[in-house]
């Protein structure tokens, strides 16, 4: 029995002793990426922003473009990233203009050229259908047959 215990111990031992093995040394870093020297005053590594907040849009804006509406107003979104909304309000016509973009693969957002006004997030359900972040309007694709 103290055979065995001994044995145990030895590899035990010999199997911690494997763990603990120092790792190799790290290679110094490569010069493939140089900092800024003075002839080349950019460091390219300090100019990407590879952030969660600098996520590549995917939505397809110009499948998006067009107008939407609600039964209140009419949303235009232009190919050109502009965008005029109109909306009715007691007999009266009311308008506002500015540039879309697109925020990821199911968002966009509108962006006034007015400076008392606030940008406006909606969710991109399809290219038919928009939906305010808020959840409270939903825009669908008016036909223009």
């Amino acid at each position: 029995m103290k055979a065995c215990y001994r044995l145990g111990l030895v590899a035990l031992s010999i199997f911690a002793l494997a763990a603990c093995k120092r790792d190799a040394p790290v290679a110094p870093a490569s010069d493939a990426t140089p900092a800024a020297t003075a002839s080349n005053p950019v460091d390219a590594t300090a100019v990407v922003d590879n952030t969660a907040s600098a996520v590549a849009s995917t939505l397809d804006t110009k499948a998006l473009a067009g107008q939407f509406g609600n039964g209140e107003s009419v949303l235009e979104l232009r190919a050109d990233g502009s965008y005029l909304q109109t909306l009715w309000v007691a007999g009266s016509e009311i308008t506002a203009d500015g540039s879309w973009s697109a925020q990821g693969d199911k968002a966009l957002l509108l962006d006034p050229n007015s400076k008392s006004a606030e940008d406006t997030m909606f969710q991109v359900v399809s290219n038919d259908e928009l939906r305010s972040s808020d959840g409270k309007h939903v825009f669908r694709r008016i036909s223009t047959q």
